[in-house]
């Protein structure tokens, strides 16, 4: 239990960024995933320093430590939490006449070692950093616009997001000077009237059965709809003269 608090309190540090089904989550190992596909560093301690810069944009000289976080890390929610798990049921006949009783002396061991994690994690002068570089733009979708908040990847040209309201999905590209250009993405799907040449741009999640497009262009009304083709090879036939 107290591996899942400390893990669910640091998901809660990250919760304007995350996808509202990510709460119902429970594991702490998927938890974790979920951070770490969003920031690469979320499962790392570090620390806080402050100074006063004599010219600015120059580092400043003199430096005061705040404090130092420790985390409780993927590494170690995979070395103790499944096996750790496995106690809290009584072991089936099968494992009894595989692996024989418990070994208790481990348990103990295993349960220490867990203690001064978690000791480490909860001592921490400094809690749940989360530092990240944003950007933020209202969704591009017309019947959304809903404001969409995301977290930039360190030293990537490219950052993938998505409005947790509607499913438009973006890249985000990093300029010069600081700026983010958010350009949606889109499938281009042709018009299915022979002689129109327009083509609709859609949203992968706007691609669904039962989706109904007016072409501006042609007039036509088309709707999307699910196919399935057999793809076995023909027999081959032999060709005598």
């Amino acid at each position: 239990m107290a591996i899942e608090a400390v893990t669910y309190d640091r998901t809660q540090a990250y919760e304007s960024e995350l996808p509202s089904e990510v709460y119902r989550t429970w594991q702490p190992k998927k938890l974790m995933q979920q951070l770490l596909d969003l920031e690469p560093m979320a499962d790392q301690g570090s620390s806080i320093a402050v100074g006063r810069e004599e010219t600015p944009g120059v580092a400043a000289s003199q430096m005061q430590h705040r404090g130092t976080e420790q985390v409780f890390d993927m590494k170690a929610i995979k070395a103790h939490y499944d096996a750790l798990g496995s106690f809290l049921h009584t072991p089936t006949l099968k494992q009894l006449e595989e692996q024989g009783d418990a070994d208790f002396s481990k348990l103990q061991t295993r349960c220490e070692k867990i203690i001064d994690l978690l000791e480490g994690v909860l001592s921490s002068r400094v809690f749940n950093i989360t530092l990240g570089i944003f950007s933020n733009i209202e969704c591009m979708n017309p019947d959304c616009g809903k404001t969409i908040r995301r977290r930039i990847q360190r030293g990537a040209d490219v950052t993938k997001a998505e409005c947790f309201e509607c499913g438009f999905t973006y890249e985000i590209q990093t300029g010069g000077q600081g700026q983010c250009i958010w350009r949606p993405i889109l499938e281009e799907v042709p018009c299915p009237s022979p002689e129109c040449t327009q083509v609709f741009r859609l949203a992968p999640k706007e691609i669904a059965p039962d989706r109904r497009l007016h072409c501006h262009a042609c007039g036509g009304r088309f709707q999307i709809g699910l196919a399935l083709f057999d793809t076995a090879e023909p027999e081959s036939t032999n060709i005598e003269n």
